[in-house]
């Protein structure tokens, strides 16, 4: 990838370019800047540079000096325009490839234009949608449903038993068999290594859109509703359910069937021990309310 006219980009953001239509052949940051490059700014007030041949996404709020050799484009989002112009022209894009080193059971469903990795594994009765890509070290046990445009980083495993125990009178624990199965939505991101358990009876469901970091644990049962973000280290148990539009922050846990609202926000590290309602964000160890813990600080004087 790369190689693209400052043009196109214009085109694809549709907006006006100002300056020269440079080729550009690689991104870079605003700490390093290089010649032929695609770099944003998200704030008004930093000073272009003028001695390289860079071609910049600027806020529609920023007042532009006189700028001899760089490029701009004003977007409404730096940011959020510079993530689409880089995966559209900079990023390698999957074709469709299985490798020979997949194992994958006769019965598997795959759609069109769908990549597997190197030594990933498939078992029976799955189902994979169009245009997703499942890279290196995948396992994806029986039963599981993955939509279309998804993509699973490697070592992610999908659909093994999840850890659920009942005891006998002696006290010995007693695994409790998974017949459920996992259903994962369509544009959906796991991040390398996270583990999604089947469910137990019903089945583990992951909805469109959600996007999730790596190293996140979610146990058999759990619902993750539409467009909600896991972040890296989360722990998620059984039975929980996590509304649309949420936030489940680094290395935060929440305990089995625990309901999150819609829109809510989980803090860093944050233990959730009560259900969290609509659009709250709650932080620290036993997950409290946001608000009291600003206020707090703030009658304690706590920090300074």
């Amino acid at each position: 990838m790369g190689d693209v006219k400052a043009s196109d980009i214009a085109s694809f953001l549709a907006s006006d370019l100002i300056g020269k239509d440079q080729v550009l052949a690689s991104v870079s940051s605003l700490g390093n800047l290089k010649d032929n490059s695609l770099a944003f700014v998200n704030k008004n007030n930093i000073k272009l540079s003028n001695d390289k041949e860079v071609l910049y996404l600027v806020p529609l709020v920023k007042n532009i000096e006189e700028i001899n050799k760089a490029s701009y484009i004003k977007v409404q989002n730096p940011r959020l325009a510079f993530a689409k112009v880089v995966k559209k022209f900079f990023v390698k894009h999957f074709s469709s490839f299985i490798s020979p080193s997949a194992k994958i059971a006769e019965n598997v469903k795959i759609g069109k234009n769908v990549y597997i990795g190197h030594n990933t594994i498939i078992s029976e009765n799955v189902t994979i949608g169009d245009n997703t890509v499942i890279r290196e070290n995948v396992i994806i046990h029986s039963n599981v449903i993955i939509g279309t445009n998804c993509f699973i980083r490697s070592g992610v495993v999908i659909g093994e038993d999840g850890f659920g125990f009942d005891f006998d009178e002696d006290g010995t624990p007693i695994h409790l068999p998974h017949v459920g199965g996992v259903k994962i939505g369509d544009y959906v991101e796991i991040g390398a290594n996270s583990v999604i358990a089947k469910g137990t009876l019903d089945d583990t469901i992951i909805g469109n859109y959600v996007k999730i970091d790596a190293l996140v644990h979610i146990a058999h049962n759990c619902q993750i509703g539409e467009k909600s973000t896991l972040i890296a280290l989360s722990q998620i148990s059984g039975s929980v359910k996590i509304g649309k539009n949420c936030w489940i922050a680094p290395s935060s846990t929440i305990i089995q069937k625990k309901v999150i609202g819609d829109n809510a926000k989980i803090g860093i590290g944050a233990v959730v021990i009560n259900d969290v309602k609509d659009n709250q964000t709650v932080m620290g160890l036993d997950a409290i309310n946001a608000i009291d813990v600003f206020r707090f600080k703030k009658k304690n004087a706590y920090g300074k």
